[in-house]
């Protein structure tokens, strides 16, 4: 077997593809038992030439990745490597797959995780004849807010 300059084993993408998962009998899924990022999917390889899991999986089974495509999952778990459950798309395939299996929350208005406004906050702006400046300031915002508001871009009637 090959070593790399370290000495360490130097093992074929789809060696640490097997080595470093698990298959699931119930789903069929091999689950990824190394390192995963904040959204659960599979990692290999320090910061700065990380790869992931998912995509090198589909690159040692299946072959290149081509023409600004992505891998997409079928089964919806973003660990799972199995090559049989990955397939190339475009990101409007993965959107599109993610409305059709209710994965897709849109939130907007007071429901957006990182809203400063509230509907009654963006009425009141609206009406006022205050400055910008001055709305920004009393309701903690930058003056974009209170623009995209008052312009209809956010927190549309």
């Amino acid at each position: 077997m090959p070593h790399s300059d370290r000495g360490v084993p130097k093992y074929s993408d789809a060696e640490l593809i097997y080595r470093n998962s698990c298959p699931e009998p119930n789903s069929g899924c091999w689950l990824w038992l190394g390192s995963v990022n904040s959204w659960g999917y599979g990692r290999v390889g320090p910061q700065r030439s990380e790869r992931q899991a998912h995509r090198l999986s589909y690159i040692a089974f299946k072959g290149p990745i081509t023409g600004g495509l992505i891998v997409l999952h079928s089964c919806d778990i973003p660990c799972c490597v199995n090559p049989d459950h990955l397939r190339l798309g475009t990101h409007s395939d993965n959107v599109q797959d993610a409305i059709s299996r209710n994965r897709h929350v849109s939130r907007s208005g007071e429901d957006h995780p990182v809203s400063k406004l509230t509907a009654a906050a963006a009425e009141h702006i609206r009406a006022s004849q205050q400055s910008t400046n001055a709305l920004a300031k009393k309701f903690g915002v930058s003056w974009k807010a209170i623009h995209f508001v008052r312009t209809g871009a956010t927190w549309r009637q």
